[in-house]
């Protein structure tokens, strides 16, 4: 019986060891919050780290009005070895399982936007749900904000970014994933634009294609209804609409929440000339309309008609405007859709993207109330 609890206890002390063997102390790891990356002279990238001040590093008399986080720079070839470079600099492990946002310069990704995404998807450490934000010129400079609060700055800007939802269906309609977003059909991420002089630090969306494209989309003033067809499967999305009605002939306004909208592309080779397809169609329902307009049968197919006309432009100024700021719409697209037809294209004109033709089928299903369907065909 001795020797049966002699040998329970060494299998409760082995458990024991071998659970904690590579347990750390919070008080030893630097937690890193923030990044910021900045491409330098010889293709060295620099790498700012914000790392959050653990209550023991501020003594009593640190201010409450300093700020509650460190910066370390550290510069290498790739972001592992300007991590190292930083890590050379602290006398604490750094830890980057709690980083949520990554702040990246517009010369990064015209750069090398592929290799830094492929840095961070394989780096194990780093959660998938960071925020991927873009500065105009040094990234860095997103740190000389004055931090005059509790909260590190990285996780302030964070919350800062997601308040605009309440101000722009841009900021509503899909979270910062780029994973989900290079799979949205036209294959391009927007990712938020950040600008240190602008309210709240939110100057836009960029619109950015796998090969470093960016085409910078302003919120204010408001210009993004376009972009957002862009997103491919949207929700929630609020469209302000001028009618003619039919009855009293006079004009109205009319505010149409889309439940769900979806678009899909289609590729057709004719005439040794690529023709796109906008395929898009949405649920929406009358949120609200100004005064004297009956929502009837009539009424509904005009709404549905100014829906489409509307969406249909939107959608023709924003192809336009990534086409000036080489945004390639169609690539990832083709690729996936026609590999042999798009490297026959890539081989005859590099540039065919911006020359192809583009039509569209435009498909809205408005109702009164908030309970949208869409009947099959």
């Amino acid at each position: 019986m001795k020797r049966y609890w002699l040998v329970v206890l060494v299998m409760a002390v082995t458990c024991m060891v071998t659970s904690c063997g590579d347990y750390s102390e919070v008080e030893d790891l630097a937690v890193v919050v923030g990044m910021s990356m900045d491409e330098i002279s010889n293709h060295h990238l620099r790498v700012t780290c914000d790392i959050m001040r653990s209550s023991e590093s501020g003594s009593d008399s640190t201010s409450a009005n300093q700020n509650q986080d460190m910066l370390v720079t550290g510069e290498g070839l790739s972001m592992a070895s300007a991590l190292e470079n930083i890590q050379k600099k602290l006398d604490k492990r750094i830890y980057l399982s709690h980083n949520t946002l990554v702040v990246l310069s517009d010369r990064v990704i015209s750069d090398r936007f592929a290799s830094m995404l492929d840095e961070l998807e394989r780096n194990r450490e780093l959660r998938l749900n960071q925020m991927l934000v873009v500065v105009r010129g040094d990234a860095d400079r997103i740190w000389t904000i004055s931090n005059r609060s509790e909260t590190p700055l990285a996780i302030t800007i964070r919350q800062a970014i997601q308040n605009w939802e309440a101000c722009t269906d841009a900021f509503r309609a899909e979270q910062f994933r780029m994973l989900r977003d290079w799979n949205a059909p036209y294959g391009v991420a927007h990712l938020p634009w950040l600008d240190p002089q602008a309210a709240n630090w939110v100057a836009g969306l960029a619109f950015v294609d796998p090969r470093g494209g960016i085409a910078w989309w302003s919120i204010c003033p408001p210009r993004d209804n376009g972009a957002l067809w862009l997103l491919g499967d949207t929700r929630n999305l609020v469209q302000k609409i001028v009618f003619q009605d039919p009855f009293r002939g006079k004009e109205g306004q009319v505010c149409i929440r889309w439940v769900h909208t979806h678009t899909s592309l289609g590729f057709r080779y004719h005439k040794n000339k690529l023709c796109v397809t906008v395929n898009w169609w949405g649920n929406g329902y009358i949120e609200a309309m100004s005064p004297g307009h009956v929502a009837d049968r009539t009424t509904f197919k005009v709404l549905e008609d100014q829906a489409g006309r509307d969406i249909q432009r939107d959608i023709h100024q924003c192809i336009t405007r990534m086409r000036s700021a080489d945004v390639n719409l169609w690539r990832m697209s083709l690729y996936r859709t026609a590999p042999q037809l798009f490297r026959i294209l890539e081989r005859k004109d590099p540039s065919w993207w911006k020359t192809c033709d583009v039509s569209y089928v435009i498909h809205p299903h408005i109702v009164h109330s908030g309970l949208s369907t869409r009947s099959p065909g």
